[in-house]
């Protein structure tokens, strides 16, 4: 059983190691290192940068769901915390997106 699980292997590794399936492999990891790279490279950002900029994002639209629902329940609770939160929100991706868009954006947004 050992051995033939070795002898698959070696023909799996022998494959594996052409020079057609090197360059593919090549092409995929350039594939794959473009997807993951090239929007926070847009965004002036490392994909490490990128992520821990969404990742307290996601953080702050969590409390501020909860506070909204808080709200929702207690409507004499945290009158003006959710508000604030978006607007903070708001003002942060204005701050990071193109001119160009920005303005897009405060044609639409109304307070």
């Amino acid at each position: 059983m050992r051995r033939k699980f070795r002898d698959q292997w070696k023909q799996f590794l022998s494959w594996l190691t052409r020079e057609e399936h090197r360059e593919k492999a090549r092409v995929l990891r350039a594939e794959i290192n473009r997807a993951f790279t090239e929007h926070p490279e847009d965004t002036g950002e490392t994909y490490w940068q990128h992520l821990w900029f969404t990742s307290c994002m996601s953080a702050r639209f969590l409390f501020t769901t909860i506070v909204i629902m808080l709200h929702g329940i207690f409507p004499f609770l945290l009158t003006k915390t959710a508000s604030s939160q978006i607007d903070r929100v708001y003002k942060i991706i204005q701050q990071r997106i193109p001119k160009s868009r920005r303005e897009a954006m405060d044609a639409d947004y109304h307070v």
